[in-house]
């Protein structure tokens, strides 16, 4: 996934936080927002945190081997250490009482932090190391602004400790399935999630699930504000139907060959842009941006049953 762990990771914190939360609102700089959706932002910043492990191999490409491109070389860079340590469970649950320690004593969450890297030095090295200082302090950023819009210690260790959690459990449908309980060697899933045989089934699995999960981020954080979904997507979103013809000059798009098809089909969000002359009712921004879904969704739909019918 690109961005649903963010989003998913802020619909089922959101959501409990608003049922088992406390009511009150909190404000940073005059900005007032609900418990629940400070809460859910927290979580979704920190389920964006693991991918931080893709700055190693950002910093290799400055030296290509001939013959190769920058994108085979930072996607080779990346299978080094990325999904890794700062995709695993251990780490998740350390980490957040790390986050959750700082908020109350600096230096007691710095030594639970320091701790956590020597963990990933364990098996990683100075290169593992290196990663889990970046994802520690960019943790430490977060947790500085969940403190300051109001978040208890508490809330903090919640929020980090499902954000982190949720990360890797949505990566199983892409790529190499992370390492759960690094950086100890215990296999969960020998592969990604794979339920077709066909590999653009696979990927159209893959990207449905994103787009739920955004789906689902996005009308739980509208139902916060008391705001309809329904009356802010435009019925242009349907014109993007018309992305189904890809199907049949697509060859054979899958997850490990996905660059052509995503590239082609997030274009398609542009529809939303309708939304700015005609708007429905509220905010604009809304509408631009749930036109634009729905018609991402509409041309995934379209281009899988053109796919079937063809196949």
């Amino acid at each position: 996934m690109f961005v649903g762990h963010a989003f998913l990771a802020f619909g089922i914190v959101a959501v409990l936080a608003r049922h088992f939360g406390p009511a009150e609102r909190l404000s940073l700089r005059g900005v007032t927002v609900q418990y629940a959706v400070a809460a859910g932002l927290a979580a979704a910043l920190f389920a964006s945190l693991p991918d931080v492990d893709v700055a190693h191999a950002a910093f290799q490409v400055v030296t290509l081997p001939e013959g190769s491109t920058a994108f085979d070389h930072f996607w080779t860079a990346t299978g080094e250490r990325h999904r890794t340590t700062t995709h695993s469970l251990v780490v998740a649950v350390l980490a957040s009482a790390g986050f959750a320690v700082w908020t109350v004593r600096r230096w007691a969450g710095a030594v639970v932090l320091a701790g956590v890297v020597a963990l990933a030095a364990l098996t990683g090295g100075v290169v593992g190391a290196s990663v889990m200082t970046l994802f520690g302090v960019a943790g430490v950023l977060i947790t500085i602004g969940a403190t300051r819009i109001g978040l208890s210690s508490r809330s903090v260790f919640a929020t980090a400790a499902l954000g982190l959690a949720v990360h890797p459990f949505t990566d199983l449908l892409t790529g190499v399935p992370p390492s759960f309980f690094s950086p100890w060697e215990i296999t969960v899933f020998a592969g990604r999630i794979e339920p077709f045989t066909d590999v653009t089934l696979n990927l159209l699995v893959a990207f449905g699930a994103e787009i739920g999960v955004i789906w689902f981020g996005i009308v739980v954080g509208l139902a916060l504000r008391g705001i309809d979904p329904r009356q802010h997507v435009h019925v242009a979103g349907l014109l993007g139907v018309g992305y189904a013809p890809m199907a049949f000059v697509l060859d054979s798009p899958s997850v490990d060959n996905a660059a052509v098809f995503v590239g082609t089909i997030l274009p398609v969000s542009a529809i939303g842009l309708v939304g700015v002359k005609r708007q429905l009712t509220g905010d604009r921004v809304v509408t631009v941006v749930l036109t634009g879904l729905a018609a991402m969704t509409a041309a995934w739909f379209g281009f899988g049953v053109a796919f079937v019918v063809a196949a």
